[in-house]
């Protein structure tokens, strides 16, 4: 008897199904060798396709359900700031006489967004305040001695900056010497304003032709306030030349073996920023911002090691020049770092200093909600969201940007879908619930980096508390994620990933890493 059909494929030699998946794998060939730039997208909508035979919702950014053939949507979804590299560049000083400290601080950047375009800042920054402590000693007449301090500050910051915005990296190697021009001289009327007065004789006398200086495309102010409390224990052992513990009512002597630190830092800033990139809409930006910071740290020989984490969100209120709202921002960082330092110590704890230079890893997470308003019935809705919520965002967008959970420990992205910026506001909501579910931008990225600083500060104690220090480092950071807030699709707007906004100078990350 003649065997069943389905009993007779059983038997099939595996050579027949090795040249099914052959087949397929020169057609594959075919399509990539075609349409090399879609290989990615067919493969992409081909395996949620697939997905969407077991769910229907597999595809939230459109995929396999109608794909470019839809309708294109009536709102600009694209993020307005959103970072792929950025290397930021500081230096400064710091002098202390008694309880008054005085300061200042030099910081250029660079910055490369999503859609090409450069913004370099520069942002010279004062600051004064007053510093007040206390501390314990502990045996001191022991080979073991024990320190405790305890230091809190308070300051007020002043920088006045410039930033100058370029279409794409080659437009700004074009005018890159301009720009380094303008900053340099800006930089000097900083430091020694006196000199300006000795320039502009000689530029009158014709003994001094001033450089070309590029305007800056935005001007800005930003004044803040700055709490800091610093808090430390540490572990001395005696020792001298011969090896013996030395007491000293000053603790000469003794090296620190053993210690333990930690800060908690608050500040609040208020910057208003000048537009001059349309000559017709000179824009005016009012942005309020928090940051509080806290680090803990340890100790051991001339090493240290800490980590630190800070939060920050602020508003970003825009005005057209005729005084018309223009836009809003809402914007969340959570940051960790972790920090090793190989660090030495001159003198003693009377007349002292020392050299560190730490070397820190660093994983952020920036959260952003934007609303536009184009039309006198949208700017009116923007306008009553200030009025009745002040500072705070609409209820669904300050869910997504409060921190929770596991994100109080290391930052992480929000939820592609689940939480209520994801879902369509009930009857009765707000207005602006609506008008950010309909067309608001939401985006998220992730950018990880490093910084080395270098910090040479010396005390000296002679009735009078003097000392002074000086800083320099640099910091890179590269965005490894990065979402965007879809289109609304059945009552839903779901993340999609949005590539434009990868790093171009470090390979991305995969999700969970």
């Amino acid at each position: 008897m003649r065997p069943a059909p389905r009993q007779r494929d059983r038997g099939a030699a595996f050579s027949e199904y090795a040249a099914v998946i052959l087949l397929l794998a020169a057609v594959a060939g075919v399509v990539v060798v075609a349409v090399p730039g879609s290989t990615e997208d067919l493969y992409e909508t081909a395996i949620c396709r697939i997905e969407q035979l077991r769910d229907a919702a597999a595809c939230p950014d459109g995929e396999g359900d109608g794909g470019e053939d839809e309708e294109p949507y009536p709102h600009d979804l694209s993020p307005g700031y959103c970072v792929r590299d950025g290397r930021e560049e500081r230096y400064g000083y710091e002098l202390g006489i008694g309880w008054f400290k005085f300061g200042q601080q030099y910081k250029f950047s660079q910055e490369e967004l999503s859609d090409g375009t450069v913004l370099v800042t520069f942002l010279p920054e004062t600051e004064a305040g007053v510093v007040a402590g206390v501390g314990w000693d502990f045996g001191k007449e022991n080979a073991l001695a024990t320190t405790a301090d305890v230091e809190g500050s308070v300051s007020a910051k002043l920088a006045p900056g410039m930033t100058y915005i370029f279409k794409s990296r080659e437009e700004f190697a074009e005018f890159e010497d301009e720009v380094e021009a303008a900053i340099t001289e800006e930089m000097n009327r900083q430091m020694n304003p006196e000199s300006q007065i000795g320039l502009g004789i000689a530029d009158w006398l014709g003994v001094y032709d001033p450089p070309e200086i590029r305007n800056p495309d935005v001007r800005s102010g930003t004044i803040s306030g700055n709490a800091d409390l610093a808090a430390a224990v540490g572990l001395w052992t005696g020792n001298n030349d011969v090896g013996k513990p030395t007491p000293s009512e000053t603790l000469d002597g003794y090296d620190l073996n053993l210690g333990a630190d930690g800060t908690v830092s608050y500040n609040r800033s208020m910057n208003v920023s000048h537009m001059f990139m349309d000559p017709d809409n000179q824009q005016t930006s009012y942005t309020q911002s928090f940051t509080a910071t806290g680090s803990l740290g340890g100790n051991l020989l001339s090493a240290r090691n800490g980590v630190e984490a800070s939060w920050n969100g602020g508003q970003r209120v825009v005005r057209n020049e005729d005084g018309s709202l223009a836009s809003i921002r809402y914007m969340m960082t959570l940051q960790n770092a972790s920090e090793f330092t190989e660090r030495g110590r001159a003198g003693n704890r009377e007349n002292g200093g020392g050299v560190a230079d730490p070397d820190k890893e660093i994983t952020a997470v920036r959260q952003m909600v934007q609303l536009d308003f184009d039309t006198p019935e949208e700017q009116a809705i923007g306008e009553r969201l200030l009025d009745e919520r002040g500072l705070l965002p609409p209820e669904s967008a300050l869910d997504f940007m409060t921190p929770e959970g596991d994100d109080l420990i290391g930052p992480d992205m929000d939820e592609r879908t689940g939480g209520t910026i994801n879902r369509e506001p009930a009857p009765g909501a707000p207005d602006w619930e609506r008008f950010l579910y309909e067309q608001g931008r939401v985006w998220q990225y992730q950018m990880d980096g490093q910084s080395q600083d270098t910090e040479i500060s010396a005390e000296l104690k002679l009735g009078l508390q003097l000392g002074a220090s000086a800083n320099w480092g640099v910091e890179e950071r590269h965005t490894s994620r990065a979402e965007i807030l879809d289109r609304p699709r059945n009552g839903e707007r779901a993340f999609i990933d949005y590539p434009d906004c990868l790093s171009r100078l470090q390979p991305p990350q995969e999700e969970g890493e």
